[in-house]
């Protein structure tokens, strides 16, 4: 339907261009009007005089935003019953990942049930004293005594208690050793490094993390820069991303972190690319073509790429003064990195307006003229 519209209105252009009885193109019938429904439809843009901007053409790799992630340490030795998790799944906060037998967390257990034990006797002490302090059989020091020997009880119990809690226990264990341990997403977040399975024998001084938990909703983008090219990047500049599984959908993001250190075997350098992830649509470990735009010393005339038509082996733009006031310019192109193109030798000047939504339109009704 929409397109069906435009050619109605190209129509239209074309019989007021051609000297039809249309009062707006008697109102000059030596040149061409643009109807009042297609100027609404028009965007007008203004030729500036812009730095050309370089483009740095790298290859690159899709990495989780190490500042966004939790990894999963193992607290406890032990022999590991379960993994409830794969690689790449999805995990809510506080869902059980891996269960362990752990021999540490029995002795945590037992050192629990005793403290707990000895908190009830010192209670039920203090309270026959109470009982004997009212009734005159014993004096307030056996009284004061028993309630002293309570609240250390009481502290050493809370103390338990607490160790317990750190290394994921609770105070109702799963079963009557205390021997389980229960490893729990600490985030929210896709698993996206899994060094356990099954059976395994874990140590709690082992440097190796279980699991990585990332968000995904922010990524890297990471490339090796060449050192002959490390003076283009700054912190900050913009880049465009595309990748094999999407190669027509560009990403836009800004360098992040670029490495001050150059790799002695390669004399390269790293760069990190953020870039917003909402939809999850970038995977860890994508390859990438990776485009970063940096500003050269040479000044050129600039216009928006869209604004550029090709016709005939030549490139031109529809120039606009006025409604009935515009005409077909060719020009020459220089380049055109992103949606910028910079301009050769033109006779466009600064502040000239061209059109660059449906321009084309307009370009086919003036062809015809």
């Amino acid at each position: 339907m929409k397109k069906l519209f435009f050619f109605l209105i190209l129509d239209a252009v074309i019989l007021m261009s051609c000297g039809g009885h249309n009062e707006i193109a008697n109102s000059d019938p030596t040149g061409f009007c643009i109807p009042d429904s297609l100027m609404l439809n028009i965007t007008l843009d203004t030729v500036k005089t812009e730095s050309v901007m370089g483009d740095l053409k790298l290859s690159g790799k899709i990495s989780f935003n190490e500042d966004n992630v939790v990894k999963v340490f193992p607290q406890v030795s032990g022999h590991v019953g379960d993994v409830k998790v794969s690689l790449g799944d999805f995990v809510q906060k506080g869902q059980l990942l891996a269960t362990i037998r752990s021999s540490d967390m029995a002795n945590y257990f037992n050192e629990y049930q005793s403290a707990r034990s000895e908190l009830d006797v010192a209670k039920k002490n203090m309270d026959v004293a109470a009982d004997m302090r009212n009734s005159g059989v014993s004096s307030e020091k056996d009284y004061l005594t028993a309630q002293s020997e309570y609240r250390k009880a009481l502290a050493e119990f809370n103390k338990v208690k607490e160790v317990l809690k750190i290394y994921g226990g609770g105070t109702e264990m799963n079963d009557s050793t205390g021997s389980g341990y229960k490893i729990k997403a600490p985030i929210s977040g896709f698993i996206v490094e899994k060094n356990v399975n099954t059976g395994m024998e874990l140590r709690a001084d082992d440097a190796n993390n279980l699991f990585t938990i990332s968000d995904l909703k922010e990524v890297w983008a990471t490339a090796n820069v060449y050192e002959t090219d490390i003076a283009k990047i700054k912190q900050g500049s913009n880049a465009e991303i595309t990748t094999l599984t999407y190669p027509d959908k560009k990403f836009s993001g800004k360098v992040e972190r670029i490495s001050n250190i150059l790799n002695p075997e390669t004399n390269v350098m790293a760069v990190k690319i953020r870039l917003s992830n909402p939809d999850y649509t970038l995977k860890p470990g994508m390859f990438t073509n990776i485009s970063i735009l940096f500003p050269e010393t040479e000044k050129r005339l600039v216009i928006p790429s869209r604004s550029v038509l090709f016709d005939d082996n030549k490139n031109y733009v529809v120039l606009f003064k006025k409604q009935c006031d515009v005409g077909m310019q060719p020009i020459d192109v220089y380049k055109s990195v992103s949606d910028k193109t910079y301009l050769a030798d033109s006779t466009l000047h600064e502040g000239d307006l061209v059109i660059s939504r449906n321009g084309l339109f307009i370009f086919t009704a003036l062809k015809k003229l």
